[in-house]
Parts: structure tokens; C-alpha cells; sequence
């Protein structure tokens, strides 16, 4: 009885490892056939998680500026995983627009708090960044760059529906 029970426990781990594996490729199968090719000559990708909702969740591609203090305006592929509660399997298409500056959010320079030799450290940007998808909602973003210049990670904050989150953007 033991030993028949065992035997149904490692069938059913192995059939939900096999099931959540099929998942993972099939949402990236979805998500790379559904990208536009206006979005090839994307330079930023990353995956956002909501912190609210605990299913839904998604990717983001984008093409920001190489130049760190200009504003920017750009087309973002807000994706969401095919098992999220909110739009499953689909994009949509939104207008980030923001930019990047040596001040925090709440307008502090960190330069100003770091003694010289560190500051020439850390060639610190921060990230801010917002979308206005109409009917009251947006969403806004605010991380840093890191001193490499090679990724953003951060948190959003979304309103109608309120979410908050996090994200995390890399160069490709």
C-alpha cells in the first residue's frame, strides 16, 4: 500500500513538472509570435511582476535612447503571460514616455550625499518613466540604471486598475 502510494506521488511531481514546463514554452512561443515587426530594432527588453495580483505578470520591449539625458518618447510591448488572470497571451501596445536624470525621484541628488571618490564609482541614473493608456489609467515607473548602463530594475505603480509592482529592463 505504502509503495503504491509512493508510486502515484512521483507520477503526479513528474506530470506537473512536465505540465509547468509545457506552460513555460508556450508562453514564450505566444510572446515571440506575437511581437510586431516594427519591435525588431528593440534595444530594451525585461518582465514585470505585480506585487497586487499575484497572477499576472508579463514582458516589455521598448527601444529607449543610448543618449542617458535625453527625454525620451517611445512604443513599449506590454505583454502579458498566457497565465495571467488579466489578459492572458496578449499585447498591448503603449507609448512610454520619460527619461533619465542623476536625481532620485523625489528630486535628491545623490552626487550631492556621496563624497567625491565614491560618486566616481557609481555612475548612477535614475529612471522615470510613464504611461497614459486613457480612461483614467497609467502607469508609472521609477528605477535606476546601473553603472554599466546595462539594466533597470524598479517598481511601477498603476492606477485603474491600482497595481503595484516591479520591473526589470535589460539592453539587448
Amino acid at each position: 500500500m505504502k509503495h503504491r502510494f509512493l508510486k502515484f506521488i512521483r507520477r503526479v511531481i513528474v506530470l506537473v513538472l512536465v505540465l509547468t514546463i509545457v506552460v513555460f514554452i508556450s508562453n514564450e512561443i505566444v510572446y515571440r509570435n506575437s511581437i510586431p515587426e516594427s519591435f525588431a530594432a528593440s534595444n530594451w527588453y525585461g518582465h514585470w511582476n505585480s506585487s497586487d495580483y499575484v497572477l499576472v505578470s508579463g514582458k516589455i520591449l521598448t527601444m529607449l535612447p543610448e543618449n542617458d539625458n535625453a527625454q525620451f518618447k517611445s512604443e513599449a510591448l506590454v505583454y502579458y503571460n498566457i497565465w495571467s488572470m488579466y489578459k492572458p497571451g496578449q499585447n498591448k501596445l503603449v507609448t512610454l514616455s520619460g527619461g533619465f536624470s542623476e536625481s532620485t525621484v523625489n528630486g535628491n541628488n545623490l552626487e550631492q550625499k556621496m563624497k567625491t571618490s565614491q560618486s566616481d564609482q557609481y555612475d548612477l541614473k535614475f529612471f522615470k518613466a510613464k504611461i497614459s493608456i486613457g480612461k483614467g489609467q497609467y502607469i508609472e515607473y521609477s528605477g535606476m540604471k546601473d553603472h554599466e548602463g546595462i539594466a533597470i530594475e524598479g517598481q511601477y505603480d498603476a492606477s485603474f486598475p491600482k497595481d503595484k509592482g516591479t520591473f526589470e529592463l535589460k539592453k539587448l
